[in-house]
This record gives structure tokens, sequence and C-alpha cells, in this order.
């Protein structure tokens, strides 16, 4: 259970410092990402998106960690999980191009997901 707990509070972690900028400085936020930080309506949805993608991902992995049900954690990795899947359909479909450090770092949460939820799940591993 160490494990599970460990990435989950990494995991966790790592999340909330990515919300806590967007909602503090979400200029910084969108340049780490590699976006422009847009004006107008746009500005708007991009800070709310972004900080309720992370916000959120980092709060199922704290419930993870608390409770000890792999269903939170679970759904942040399928998040993760489609991130780098529409990665790459946006690469192939729509001429975007692949985000590749992007696609690592959703790789990588979705992992630590998808492993913490699998020894929660499994309290023998």
């Amino acid at each position: 259970m160490k494990i599970a707990n460990t990435l989950s509070a990494v995991l966790g972690v790592v999340l909330f410092l990515i919300a806590l900028q967007w909602i503090f400085i979400p200029a910084s936020a969108s340049e780490a990402l590699g976006m422009p930080y847009l004006d107008g309506d746009g500005r708007n949805t991009q800070i709310r998106d972004f900080t309720a993608f992370f916000l959120a991902s980092s709060v199922m992995c704290f419930l993870s960690l608390l409770s000890k049900k792999y269903e939170f954690i679970f759904c942040c990795g399928m998040i993760y999980l489609f991130a780098a899947t529409f990665n790459i359909v946006a690469s192939i479909s729509h001429d975007a191009p692949l985000g590749i450090s992007s696609l690592i770092a959703e790789i990588v949460f979705a992992s630590m997901a998808f492993t913490a939820a699998l020894r929660y799940k499994n309290k023998s591993l």
C-alpha cells in the first residue's frame, strides 16, 4: 500500500501545483504548456478549463490517498489517458503539432494513477 499512497500523494501534489499556477499566474502556466495566453473569452475559458482539469484530477488523487479507494485515482488516470489519446488524434486528424512533452507527461501521469489504482484494488500487492 505504500507504493499506492506514494504515487497518489506525489501525483496529487504535482497536479495541485499546476492548478495553483493556473489560478495565480496563468500567463506563466500557459507558457509552460507551450500555448499562447489568450485574450477575452478565450482567456476565461483557458484559465477556467485548465484550472478545473488539474485541480479536479489532484483532488481525485487525494481522495484515493485518504479513502484508499481505487476508483478515484483510476478516474484521474482515465483523464490523462484520454488527454494522451486526443493529443495524438489532434496531430493525426487536425494537423496540430504533436505535443511530445505533454504526451510524455500525460503517459507518466496515467501510468502513475493506474499503478496506484491497481495497488489500492489489490491491497496485497
